[in-house]
């Protein structure tokens, strides 16, 4: 179920503007997890986009 939630919101933000992308993908990720949030809860909105904000922040560094 993972997977095909994250390919649903990478699909999803293609048709969004290149600096808004990944909110957008993050914010439709949470949004999906929320519905299935028995198996997938991920916790608050705000929390998981700082987390993962920020993880992407470190990954850049190293490309």
């Amino acid at each position: 179920m993972r997977y095909y939630l994250a390919i649903d919101a990478y699909l999803s933000a293609l048709n969004a503007l290149d600096g808004n992308q990944l909110i957008q993908r993050l914010r439709q990720w949470h949004q999906s997890t929320d519905e299935y949030s028995r198996q997938l809860h991920e916790g608050k909105l705000d929390d998981y986009l700082v987390m993962k904000l920020s993880e992407y922040q470190r990954q850049q560094v190293f490309r």
